[in-house]
């Protein structure tokens, strides 16, 4: 399974990954570590605690999941955010691989020549800042080009000294490293010859450094005997060097300022865009922005201005004729060139403002999507796989059933009989008498809930195979509370109300029965269980315990250990720092989370001020909570963190 066959959720949740057998492992430096899979591009420069949990989690096929609650639990987990984009970068580089995949061989070349990089890189790093101070005094001396030979000519050399900046940064890999993806890049303005330069990170900031310092060091050179013998030359010369020293891309201008930073430039960074803000252009670009500043400081920030400065100059002195157009056309002028420039700079103005508010409104409304704690038709799942096997398989599958024994189920199996139910036909409606439970082994039901005082329904639910119905109709003698009906043809077990109450209440009592689904309909409510299917809340409910607290009882004390993550069902407790009090909770709050991700005594003392009903989760299964999901996770993270007033997990 590729990276782009792997969704993000799927990746994070359920998919199994494992360390690739063919890693090139390099340490330049005592705090980074750079890691590569042999024959892939992409390497990654992380902390070695990140390298750790890759190399040990990883060590054999596990889920994240598993990895996470490994982590958390040994006491060595970074930041959520941290953790889920290492994996996300190492899957994507094929460092973390979903399942075995032959290696290709490298696309490495045998260089005859290498260059050591302690002294190429005073010497191309002197020459272009002294080619750059020559362009900058010949400034006055650039001109247009006058014929298309001088057009042709600076193009043609142009490409010519870009190709040999980039056999220079080969000759100074090839003292350090592997040179490889040797090749033409003709799909740019200037065709040349290139190499994978980021190899040279694999060798230390020195080789790095100068390996930019080599790849623009030619065009440089060339830029400036241009200005001083041939003017004609220089627009071309200019574009090239323009090119090569971008602060975007893969220039080595923007190599060079990464290698020039003290701290590692480690690819694992907070600004991880999740999934769900994929399609968040204003996210995107303030993470992208982030990232940049991050990477290079203000140093790349000052750069970017100087190269937009130069641009600018360039611009103007070596095409005159367009550049008065449009400056004409920005005072309003008649140009004195008619090129349709003035119309182009408005438009692209006027482009650049609805695109901005477009992306400001969507990322508006996506936050607002995201932050909306109802479960309604759009918490729908992806279609889930159907029963399988005998009835009695089929009923050990239902979280309701696993409690009794196989003969009980074999004969709860042999009272059902199937029903088939084909798109729109009604399996149960609202307010009319209910005698049979069903079980859903095929297809999918829409749960409809008639709206207070008005004539219609809104859909509420989704149910897939393994989930019941109709259990509340016969468990209280009520009637349906709601209405289920067939989005696409689907199968049932139908079980009648005497099988139902002599099968399944007289083997598991009805209080029990009742106090299951009620515990499920409540973790149903809160709001990190959002989306969750009843029967994965069935099996949740089924791994809690139920605690009573008197008042004035105290389940956690400050200072002495915590074994057990609180949902506080029905009461109320207080918070508090010996006599400080921190914060009131009720039903639905939560208590507990902070001293079990910890793996730390308790940092709060909690008291039920009224007599109190929780339910109760071990430390095992919090972290498997926890971790079921990377949504779930941060949220949790980030509400313990502003209840501690400090970070949970920190950046190792």
């Amino acid at each position: 399974m590729t990276a782009t066959a792997t969704s993000q959720a799927q990746l994070l949740s359920s998919a199994k990954l494992r360390l690739t057998e063919r890693l090139v492992r390099a340490r330049p430096e005592p705090d980074a570590v750079i890691l590569r899979a042999v024959g892939g591009e992409k390497r990654l420069v992380v902390s070695p605690a990140h390298a750790g949990i890759l190399t040990e989690g990883f060590a054999e096929f596990r889920t994240v999941p598993e990895v996470l609650v490994r982590t958390i639990a040994e006491g060595r987990c970074p930041p959520l955010r941290e953790f889920y984009e290492l994996v996300v970068q190492a899957h994507a580089a094929g460092v973390l691989l979903t399942e075995p995949t032959p290696v290709e061989p490298p696309d490495v070349v045998r260089w005859p020549v290498q260059l050591p990089a302690r002294w190429l890189m005073p010497v191309a790093t002197g020459g272009a800042v002294v080619s750059l101070g020559f362009l900058a005094f010949t400034v006055p001396q650039w001109r247009g080009p006058e014929s298309a030979l001088e057009v042709v000519g600076g193009w043609l050399l142009a490409c010519a000294l870009l190709s040999l900046g980039a056999l220079l940064a080969a000759c100074v890999i090839a003292a350090c490293g592997e040179v490889r993806a040797l090749g033409l890049h003709w799909r740019t303005r200037f065709p040349h010859f290139r190499i994978d330069s980021t190899e040279a990170a694999m060798g230390g900031r020195e080789c790095e450094a100068a390996v930019g310092a080599a790849r623009a060091l030619p065009v440089l050179v060339g830029a400036a005997i241009a200005a001083a013998r041939a003017p004609g030359w220089v627009p071309a010369l200019c574009g090239g060097s323009l090119f090569i020293l971008a602060p975007f891309g893969h220039s080595a201008a923007r190599q060079w300022l990464a290698a020039r930073r003290k701290s590692p430039n480690y690819s694992i960074r907070t600004d991880f865009l999740f999934e769900p803000v994929r399609e968040d252009l204003w996210a995107r670009g303030v993470a992208r922005l982030r990232a940049f500043v991050a990477e290079f400081g203000w140093l790349g920030l000052v750069w970017t201005l100087v190269w937009g400065g130069w641009s600018f100059v360039a611009f103007t002195h070596c095409m005159p004729k367009t550049a008065a157009a449009i400056m004409a056309g920005v005072r309003g002028a008649p140009p004195p060139v008619h090129l349709g420039a003035e119309y182009l700079l408005v438009g692209a103005l006027a482009l650049g403002v609805i695109v901005s508010a477009w992306a400001g409104l969507k990322h508006w409304l996506l936050a607002r999507a995201r932050t909306k704690p109802l479960r309604g038709a759009d918490a729908r799942e992806p279609h889930r796989s159907p029963l399988t096997g005998e009835r009695a398989e089929m009923l050990a599958q239902a979280p309701l059933f696993a409690r009794l024994a196989p003969d009980e189920r074999a004969a709860v199996a042999a009272a059902m009989e199937l029903v088939t139910c084909e798109r729109g036909d009604e399996v149960i409606r609202e307010d009319e008498p209910g005698d049979d439970f069903f079980l859903l082994i095929e297809g999918e039901l829409e749960v409809r809930k008639r709206l207070p005082a008005k004539r219609r329904s809104a859909t509420i639910g989704w149910l897939g195979p393994g989930d019941c119905c109709g259990e509340i109709a016969l468990l209280e003698n009520t009637t349906r509370t709601v209405t289920l009906v067939a989005s696409r043809p689907s199968r049932l077990l139908r079980l009648r109300r005497a099988e139902f109450d002599r099968l399944v209440v007289g083997r598991l009592g009805a209080a029990p029965i009742r106090e299951l689904l009620q515990h499920a309909r409540f973790l149903g409510r809160l709001t990190f269980t959002v989306g969750w299917s009843f029967t994965d809340l069935v099996k949740l409910a089924q791994r809690c315990r139920t605690v009573r607290v008197d008042v004035n009882q105290a389940p956690i004390i400050r200072g002495e250990p915590n074994l057990w993550f609180y949902l506080i069902y029905d009461g109320a407790f207080e918070a508090r720092d010996g006599a400080r009090f921190l914060r009131r909770m009720g039903p639905g709050d939560y208590f507990g989370e902070i001293s079990l991700l910890e793996g730390w005594p308790a940092t709060a003392t909690v008291v039920a001020i009224e007599e109190s009903r929780c339910l109760a989760l071990g430390r095992t299964d919090f972290l498997a909570l926890f971790a079921r999901d990377f949504r779930l996770g941060l949220r949790l993270e980030a509400i313990a963190e502003q209840r501690r007033g400090d970070k949970i997990f920190v950046s190792r």
